[in-house]
């Protein structure tokens, strides 16, 4: 009598052959493209560089890494061409208002000190001709407000205004002038002075210049 066989083992059933799937292209990498083209720049670097991340962690599920790149280097480059061509003339252009604000209200300052100075000058030559009887020659000028002339005509009585030469507001020193016809707004139907600053271009006979007559009502 003869032995069975013995059995044979089960035959796997064939399994089927994986399927390959396609990487899917990044939405986020297509929109920061178009973003970067249509002039959306920061948007464009925030989305690129988002992508940029997801795709590198995919394991190659997702891909769009060129769109992406680009999405974000042309984004960047509208965000250097926006800075240069429009923050930096709004800069420029904005620190040249303000400069020449602050120089137009510097100027004003300075012509209101001079009026003020000019203002009390004329009012310490009034009170030195009622002391002296008479305003300083023009040779003795505004420095007989300060120290007591030596040369005709002397001064019957004397009284310093100033303990220094006043200047204006520029730093120049007035120009005295005392005309030889008399002045009818004088009560002594005396010759008036007049006393000049040369303004900020220190040249006398110039649009700067400011004086008393001005001060006349």
């Amino acid at each position: 009598m003869t032995n069975p066989p013995p059995p044979q083992p089960p035959i796997p059933a064939p399994q089927p052959a994986p399927q390959y799937t396609p990487p899917q292209t990044s939405g986020l990498a297509i929109a920061s493209l178009v973003c970067s083209i249509v002039g959306v720049s920061l948007v464009a670097v925030i989305l690129g560089h988002i992508a940029l991340g997801k795709i590198r962690r995919s394991n190659g599920a997702v891909d769009g890494k060129g769109l992406a790149l680009a999405g974000t280097i042309v984004g960047y480059v509208g965000i250097f061409l926006f800075i240069v061509l429009v923050i930096v003339p709004f800069l420029l252009v904005g620190g040249l208002v303000v400069g020449g604000a602050a120089a137009a209200t510097s100027w004003a300052e300075k012509v209101d000190q001079t009026n003020n100075e000019l203002q009390s000058i004329n009012d310490a030559l009034t009170k030195y001709s009622e002391s002296a009887g008479h305003f300083p020659s023009e040779d003795q000028g505004i420095k007989a407000l300060v120290t007591e002339p030596t040369t005709a005509p002397l001064p019957k009585k004397w009284e310093a205004s100033f303990t220094t030469l006043p200047l204006d507001a520029w730093g120049n020193e007035f120009v005295y002038r005392l005309p030889e016809d008399p002045t009818p707004e004088d009560p002594l139907n005396r010759p008036r002075p007049e006393v000049i600053s040369m303004g900020s271009d220190g040249v006398i006979g110039t649009f700067d210049d400011q004086s008393t007559e001005e001060l006349l009502p």
